[in-house]
């Protein structure tokens, strides 16, 4: 920062911060030869040309929200917050540098599984070594089963909780109902009375109190929408950002079975809806196979004989479907298909 910047800066709150703009103010300031420095009736302002476009912009928002200085603003030098993180980061023992490395990047793990999920992609630990995440004092295999083991045991805390709610519900509710409608009001107050006796009998002290706390402690992650899939591989996705039916298509397309690709795809649409799948949906996400890779899984299905309800037709402007006949007979399959291919356009 130039001089003239520094002059036109104070340092309040132990943040430096422009002066607010004040045009107005007139012979306020210092005067020489009188050897006095009168106090200024105002802020003082520095010229917009003395200023770097960062500092110009950093005091129009002071200005503008008529805070003091940068916190109250709600803003900070990412230089200085970063100098202040390496700061803390030098003083930790090297215990402590560990754990919050492993803290980073299971934060980093967990935000990757649903960013991913939100573009239509599963995660695997693999994905995790692969983007760096994994910190410098573990193997990917290492830091793999500390995400499993946080995922595990959040979402066991999570419904422990849920458990301990539910039944703290249905006690209230037979609590409720044991009070007869006709009751007097003297009796539900004495009624009422027993109970806080009983309370006040049963309550743990502040020592067992304690323990309580620390064992019902809420857990640092909230990972109720983690899921995990078994193949090959292991997958992870979120719930919140990906259905479980299109999960299932992922995991197929990332297994790479595409005789049971195919099959599943088939026998859901031919349950679902219930109608024949058209072979060149399976071109789309997240599949996106041509026109040879459908039909060499379709010769796949019928090699395999593990298939038996497993059939294709075709309308008559040549598309071809495949379905099941556990769901839909031929006749059906085919009727289905020249209406979805054909006949419904011909009635737009």
């Amino acid at each position: 920062m130039t001089d003239a910047n520094e002059a036109a800066w104070t340092a309040e709150g132990g943040k430096a911060i422009p002066n607010a703009v004040n045009e107005g103010s007139e012979g306020t300031g210092s005067h020489s030869g009188d050897g006095v420095v009168e106090e200024a009736s105002g802020p003082q302002e520095a010229s917009s040309a003395d200023r770097t476009p960062e500092e110009e912009f950093l005091a129009q928002m002071l200005a503008a929200s008529g805070a003091t200085n940068l916190e109250e603003a709600g803003l900070y030098d990412p230089a200085e917050v970063a100098a202040e993180e390496e700061r803390i980061e030098e003083e930790m023992s090297p215990e402590e540098r560990q754990a919050k490395a492993e803290h980073d990047a299971l934060a980093a793990a967990f935000d990757m599984i649903r960013e991913r999920s939100n573009e239509g992609k599963l995660t695997t630990p693999g994905t995790w070594a692969a983007a760096g995440i994994v910190p410098d004092h573990l193997i990917p295999v290492d830091f793999s089963d500390l995400a499993f083991d946080e995922i595990i045991a959040a979402q066991a805390a999570s419904a422990a909780a849920k458990k301990v709610a539910e039944e703290a519900a249905q006690a209230a509710v037979a609590d409720a109902d044991a009070v007869s409608a006709d009751s007097s009001v003297e009796d539900v107050a004495a009624s009422d009375s027993k109970a806080d006796e009983a309370a006040d009998e049963n309550a743990p002290s502040a020592d067992e109190g304690d323990s309580l706390d620390c064992e019902n402690e809420t857990p640092e992650w909230k990972l109720d929408d983690i899921k995990v899939l078994e193949g090959k591989q292991t997958y992870l996705y979120s719930s919140d950002y990906m259905t479980d039916a299109y999960a299932h298509w992922a995991f197929l397309a990332e297994e790479g079975d595409d005789a049971l690709t195919l099959v599943d795809n088939a026998r859901e649409e031919s349950r679902l809806y219930p109608r024949p799948m058209l072979a060149a949906s399976l071109s789309s996400k997240p599949y996106y196979w041509n026109a040879e890779q459908i039909e060499q899984a379709w010769q796949a299905v019928q090699e395999s004989g593990s298939y038996p309800d497993i059939k294709t037709c075709e309308a008559s402007n040549g598309e071809r479907y495949f379905y099941s006949t556990d769901y839909l007979s031929d006749a059906q399959a085919k009727a289905l298909a020249e209406w979805y291919s054909v006949e419904r356009y011909m009635n737009v």
